[in-house]
């Protein structure tokens, strides 16, 4: 029986991120990844450069794979264009996933690929199956169909359907990132045109899969795309994030910007707080971890994705009208727009 103090499951950006951290602080894990190789999730691969206080370089610890920073996005309603002011980083996010590896590597992290957990058995500790490896504490970083929240006994998450992919013959404005917000484009959703270094990374999602599938069926006809890629984003409130000795992080745990479907810079943050959480048990060689101190290290963030998706509800479920929809949404941009313009100036 191989023995590990923690294991992870997943090898997206969240889980990662925490191998990094924790190779850093010189804790014993081992992280297992299902596929064989890095970005397998459709993203628009555009990455917030500050949420919730924190700045994405001081996580990441590198420029590798970032390819353009972008100031401006524009917002497309039936009713006008709505500006929104926010750093924005375009990436190559496969890029971005092997740099955290390379990273977490370089600081002795044991990171496997193609090894799929297909079953966790609990006894005095956790046996993940088939590899028979045995760990004190588990983090599950396994996305929206997570076997660790599974495992948990918690409720499945509810999810947006989604599909991007690169295209060389979008003629709109570089320098900005351009969503389209309207009903004809499709209902409970967004289209997206996201500029990268020499082409342009576009996609459309709804939180309704008999929506998606109509506007996806007009999408595709009116735009080249060599090869699509779909996928499922979390859009549910973040869900109770541990169990006894386990912790959940990134899609997993819902801790995604529901009314965008962003969840990269949140994945990120959750694995920063899980870290220091994970340090502190460390100390007392894993005899007494109390996972629901993770919990409250995440108050604020879980705080503002709450209200995110309470945004992100309202909008897409409780008002109808499209004239209701762009006030509401302009009020939020301006708002938003102050707050990244005294960021920007080293306000507080």
């Amino acid at each position: 029986m191989e023995k590990h103090d923690v294991a992870i499951i997943g090898g997206g950006i969240a889980g990662l991120t925490l191998a990094k951290f924790l190779a850093e602080q010189g804790i014993d894990f081992v992280l297992l990844e299902e596929h064989n190789g890095f970005f397998k999730k459709a993203c628009g691969e555009g990455i917030t450069r500050f949420v919730g206080g924190y700045d994405f370089f001081d996580l990441y610890e590198s420029h590798a794979g970032i390819e353009k920073s972008i100031d401006e996005t524009n917002i497309y309603t039936k009713y006008g264009v709505l500006r929104l002011y926010m750093p924005v980083l375009m990436t190559d996010k496969e890029k971005i996933e092997s740099e955290l590896a390379r990273q977490a590597i370089k600081r002795g992290a044991d990171i496997r690929m193609n090894e799929k957990v297909a079953k966790i058995e609990k006894g005095e500790n956790f046996i993940l199956h088939p590899q028979n490896i045995e760990a004190k504490l588990l983090v599950g970083a396994d996305g929206l169909f997570s076997i660790t929240r599974k495992f948990l006994g918690l409720k499945k998450l509810r999810y947006a359907v989604a599909v991007e992919g690169l295209s060389n013959e979008i003629e709109l404005d570089v320098d900005k990132i351009h969503v389209e917000m309207k009903k004809n484009v499709v209902k409970y959703g967004y289209s997206w045109f996201f500029p990268k270094k020499n082409e342009w990374n576009i996609g459309i999602g709804s939180l309704k899969l008999n929506e998606f599938k109509k506007a996806f069926n007009k999408f595709k006809m009116k735009y080249n795309v060599k090869k699509w890629k779909a996928g499922y984003v979390p859009v549910s409130k973040p869900v109770k994030p541990y169990g006894k000795n386990v912790i959940l992080l990134g899609d997993a745990a819902s801790q995604t910007i529901a009314s965008v479907g962003a969840g990269n810079m949140p994945s990120m943050i959750c694995a920063r707080i899980a870290a220091d959480a994970i340090k502190k048990f460390a100390i007392h060689d894993f005899r007494d971890i109390d996972t629901k101190e993770y919990e409250k290290a995440l108050h604020n963030i879980t705080k503002m994705l709450k209200q995110e998706h309470n945004l992100a509800f309202l909008m897409y479920f409780v008002i109808r009208n499209e004239y209701i929809i762009h006030k509401l949404l302009k009020k939020f941009i301006e708002q938003a727009s102050q707050y990244y313009k005294k960021l920007e100036r080293g306000e507080n």
